[in-house]
């Protein structure tokens, strides 16, 4: 069964103009002319600090919208090119569709060009377009070796086919080509963020006087518009959007794919962060700061041993993340491993993210990876913690399922429990319920929730929880019944709702017997078999028709046609259960007689301080000998004391 690694949609071709917003990321070298080509394209110069302009260089994301020849549109984010600002680059590449590589004719491929495609390939970008721009500063010769040249670097990558069309910003050349080269690789985009609840990494907060705090970013999926209710994430400050605005224009929402900004009602901008992430109230990314990934290194980084820090960039947050390699203890140049990430601060992810890891110092992009598990699992060893990384990594629900039952015994799998891994409670039902079919699972309802097992765990605890009531019961046989809490501990792994619907069913198979807040099996001295429920049913039915006028011992032998000491053990059993109450040496009420009397019996002393025998069996309406056995009790208890000829209240200190 296969695993959707990310959120996918068809390719475009219902008509463009009703296609999605895709986000287009320039990627290269510094002074490669990134910025002029997007301004030329775009007519927005995406330089918008004074420092950038002065010195002609990007420091920060800039953004334009682009309008494509078929109608399309596309969100573009301009990263900066220096060495300086690839953390920069990395916050604007997370969650592009599309990247637009910059290669200047008068430099050719630079070292910032192979950095920005390789943090292109680790995100999982696919399609793409070259530009070679600078065609205007360069002659013929030139322009065709510069060609050749980035031919070359592109046939080491998976991006050996993009279109690699000639441009100048100066006199527009190659304009037409390149928009019409954009919009053939959009159509070919398959990744879509549209459908679920709104994400949105925050790259930028202001305050606006009169408006409040506004937030900006790239929404990577969902939608955001006027009254919807979302959380900033981490800290999970509630709040509420006030008006959104699409690429600087008031819009009545922004969709996925979009450059949005959005003005909060409930949050203060000191509370409020680059980094951070404004969320739809049922979204199901997971603050966390440990989750599990596969992750890659470049062919040229150096080797990646456990617990060396690195810098991991998600969204537009980085942290400092120490890695615990599940398989041997070191990632070598261009390996992939599975790994357990443990970040220095709170990071929200969902399974299918992308991550860049760079080296502290020097500083350099290391590799990169995809989160599988967004939870925290135990695992009983590193191997089959990495085998259950695999299986999700290949898409094997069911191999993964499997390795889970086996990793958890006692707990067992929940459809839900696949969820921090990206899957759905239907798809993880359906493969729980294809190793059952396969005999490798079992299944148990506890509390209205299917929970699936490995094959024969439930039998043998219930074989343990059968061996410590057995053992308990002859140990104690005075006292059979041993509470459930006592008999978890046979089953240490068992979680409590499952032990307690598995002696349910002890109970209903007839091979426990439930009573005194415990459990017992049947046929255990002091328990009652299945036939002599029976019977006890038919004397408590019997003791309750008259309840203050209960037949005696005699009587109830006579009636039943129980052997009198046999049945003397049965009420004794009844009493230890709390069904009777021994009142008299032959002469047993049941416990709801018993607790009838003694309500009526504080309701009279409380409303004329004392009672006498004959009024008290007037007020039950039963003979002499069962009043005075009733009160005599009452005496014991501490309830009443008798003083001459009546009853009193025994005062309580």
């Amino acid at each position: 069964m296969a695993s959707p690694p990310e959120p996918t949609a068809g390719t475009a071709t219902a008509g463009a103009a009703a296609a999605p917003i895709l986000t287009l990321g320039t990627a290269g070298h510094i002074d490669h002319g990134k910025t002029a080509l997007v301004t030329l394209l775009t007519g927005k110069n995406t330089d918008r600090l004074r420092e950038e302009r002065e010195r002609g260089i990007s420091i920060e994301l800039g953004y334009a919208e682009l309008d494509l020849p078929s109608g399309r549109r596309l969100s573009v984010v301009d990263v900066p090119g220096h060495e300086r600002f690839v953390r920069t680059m990395v916050a604007g590449a997370t969650g592009i569709d599309l990247f637009l590589l910059v290669v200047a004719a008068d430099d050719g491929v630079m070292p910032q060009t192979a950095e920005h495609l390789a943090v292109i390939e680790l995100l999982g970008v696919a399609e793409g377009v070259v530009a070679l721009t600078k065609a205007d500063l360069v002659d013929e010769e030139l322009l065709e070796l510069a060609r050749s040249d980035t031919a070359a670097f592109l046939a080491g990558t998976p991006y050996r086919d993009a279109d690699v069309v000639t441009v100048s910003a100066r006199d527009g050349r190659g304009v037409p080509e390149l928009l019409a080269a954009l919009d053939a690789a959009a159509a070919r985009v398959r990744r879509a963020r549209r459908a679920g609840p709104a994400r949105l990494p925050i790259d930028r907060v202001f305050p606006l006087k009169g408006i409040g705090t506004v937030v900006t970013g790239t929404l990577w999926r969902g939608e955001l518009r006027a009254g919807d209710d979302v959380r900033v994430e981490p800290g999970g400050r509630r709040a509420t959007v006030r008006s959104v605005q699409v690429h600087d224009q008031n819009a009545e929402a922004a969709a996925g794919g979009g450059r949005a900004g959005v003005n909060l009602r409930g949050v203060e901008r000191e509370t409020v962060a680059r980094g951070q992430w404004l969320l739809g109230q049922a979204s199901p990314a997971k603050v966390t700061r440990r989750f599990d990934a596969v992750i890659r290194l470049l062919p040229g980084a150096r080797p990646l041993r456990s617990d060396v820090p690195v810098r991991l960039h998600h969204g537009t947050a980085q942290y400092v993340a120490r890695l615990a390699v599940l398989e041997g203890r070191e990632i070598g140049p261009g390996a992939v491993a599975r790994v357990v990430v443990r970040l220095d601060g709170d990071a929200v992810v969902e399974a299918h993210d992308r991550f860049i890891l760079r080296a502290l110092s020097p500083v350099a992009t290391m590799g990169g990876g995809r989160i599988l598990d967004a939870g925290a699992r135990r695992w009983p060893s590193r191997e089959s913690h990495a085998a259950y990384l695999r299986a999700l990594a290949r898409g094997e629900l069911a191999t993964a399922c499997e390795l889970l039952l086996e990793a958890r015994p006692g707990g067992g799998v929940r459809a839900a429990d696949l969820a921090d891994a990206g899957y759905g409670e239907a798809e993880t039902a359906r493969a729980l319920a294809e190793l059952a079919g396969r005999g490798v699972a079992e299944r148990l309802d506890v509390a209205g929730q299917a929970h699936w097992f490995a094959a024969g765990t439930l039998e043998a605890a219930r074989e343990a929880l059968l061996r410590a009531a057995a053992a308990s019961a002859s140990a104690r046989p005075e006292r059979p019944y041993t509470a459930p809490s006592e008999l978890m501990t046979a089953t240490p792994g068992l979680v409590p709702g499952v032990a307690a619907t598995l002696l349910t069913a002890l109970v209903g198979g007839g091979r426990m017997v439930a009573a005194e807040g415990g459990y017992a099996p049947a046929g255990a001295p002091g328990v009652l078999a299945p036939a002599q429920e029976e019977t006890a049913r038919d004397v408590l039915d019997r003791l309750g028709r008259e309840p203050f006028a209960p037949p005696t011992l005699a009587t109830l032998a006579d009636a039943t046609g129980v052997a009198g000491k046999d049945l003397a053990r049965l009420l004794d059993t009844l009493a230890r259960r709390g069904d009777l109450v021994r009142v008299d040496k032959d002469l047993w009420f049941t416990a709801g007689a018993v607790a009838t009397a003694r309500e009526r019996l504080l309701a009279t002393l409380g409303a004329d301080g004392q009672v006498t025998l004959a009024r008290f069996r007037d007020i039950l309406g039963c003979g002499r000998r069962n009043a005075q056995a009733l009160l005599e009790l009452f005496d014991r208890e501490g309830l009443t004391r008798r003083h001459g000829d009546v009853r009193v209240a025994r005062s309580r200190r």
